[in-house]
């Protein structure tokens, strides 16, 4: 069965970024066993039948519906569940990352484009702190992430023009990454508001290139607000940047990614991947982002591995590590494992997902292991 794991875009990255609202403590892991058990999983499992491997990307939505010239699909996905933290202040707590997501996608000839929203609940405490675990929902965050339109030739090249889109480098977030929730989220540039992108995604040899000026939109110049702890637009403050990706297959099953950013006065990052069937890996190194606010510089690695047990089910393990080099603090470093399952069923519209989360001792962060479950529906 092929299969690609769709995961809610948003919500996953709350969980996962920096915010410093977000209290996140932890006594470090012993286990250091881990990245081992990592390179060994999938040596028993190369005389098995080939599989394609889940990853964080989209599922196919429906077929397009043919009215006529024109071509329209509604499609989206909720997801209701969230974390639990394992040691830590929040020890035994939960961290709700409840979302929703859907939009209205239009073909018209060599025509196309997109509109979708997306949003999630905000866990507050009774003095109106927002992201807060262990307590009930306060309120509500969310707007539009996709809105563009492009045009499609023959051969598969498109270009897009964007009131808001995502950058070439986040599309693919989550290559070269099997796990359902934790995977490392390496620092480039994701949400743009004005931009041009162009790309063709066909063939052994792929490409995708964004540009996109400085923006300075945040929640007060929000079309949409949902109350005191919707602060959804503040994402879109950024320098102006260009990145973009090259992929080709060295072989069926076996892709190299080469993917670049140039950032106006933060710098470049570089990435580098190469992704199989059942293992996965991608190095990056950030020349203008330390950690948070702290200038400085990033590099980093992940190593990834799955296989499927039964139809739909599919077991996934993966380690990250990042050294952040700081011009203005003490150095400090990122490192952890993971271990998840995926189950899809029900002709694709169910899905169940546990990821779990666990620091090693070379880890700097104090940051808390954690356990993740999600329910997501689909149509």
């Amino acid at each position: 069965m092929a299969l690609t794991v769709r995961v809610g875009g948003s919500p996953r990255r709350l969980a996962i970024d920096p915010n410093p609202m977000r209290v996140q403590m932890k006594i470090k892991s012993n286990n250091k066993i881990l990245p081992t058990l990592l390179l060994m999983l999938p040596l028993p499992l190369l005389a098995q039948e080939s599989v394609v491997p889940a990853e964080h990307n989209v599922l196919p939505p429906p077929e397009l519906t043919n009215t006529g010239p024109t071509a329209l699909r509604f499609y989206g996905e909720l997801g209701i569940g969230g974390s639990v933290y394992l040691n830590g202040e929040h020890q035994h707590k939960y961290s709700d990352g409840t979302y929703i997501e859907g939009g209205l996608e239009i073909k018209h000839g060599h025509w196309f484009g997109l509109l979708y929203g997306e949003g999630w609940t905000v866990q507050a405490d009774h003095q109106g702190n927002a992201w807060t675990p262990d307590h009930s929902w306060g309120g509500f965050e969310g707007g539009i992430n996709r809105f563009y339109a492009g045009y499609r030739t023959d051969d598969g090249t498109e270009m897009m023009l964007s009131l808001r889109n995502d950058s070439s480098l986040d599309d693919l977030q989550w290559w070269a990454d099997f796990t359902p929730e934790y995977g490392y989220v390496i620092p480039n540039t994701r949400d743009l508001t004005y931009a041009a992108k162009l790309q063709n995604l066909t063939g052994k040899f792929r490409y995708s290139l964004t540009a996109a000026p400085e923006s300075r939109i945040d929640e007060s110049k929000a079309l949409l607000h949902f109350g005191k702890y919707d602060r959804y637009s503040d994402k879109y403050r950024y320098r102006a940047m260009v990145n973009g990706y090259t992929q080709y297959d060295l072989q069926e099953g076996l892709t190299l990614l080469n993917g670049l950013e140039i950032t106006d006065g933060m710098g470049q990052l570089y990435l580098l991947g190469l992704k199989g069937k059942n293992l996965a890996g991608r190095i990056w190194q950030h020349t203008g982002k330390g950690e948070g606010n702290h200038p400085g510089s990033e590099s980093g690695l992940m190593l990834s591995a799955m296989v499927e047990a039964a139809k739909g089910l599919y077991f996934s393990t993966a380690y990250s590590y990042a050294r952040h080099r700081l011009d203005n603090a003490p150095d400090t470093a990122t490192s952890y494992a993971q271990a998840g399952i995926w189950y899809e069923y029900a002709g694709g519209k169910l899905a169940t997902a546990l990821d779990s989360k666990f620091y090693m001792t070379n880890d700097s962060t104090d940051a808390s292991n954690s356990v993740f479950l999600m329910q997501y529906f689909y149509w």
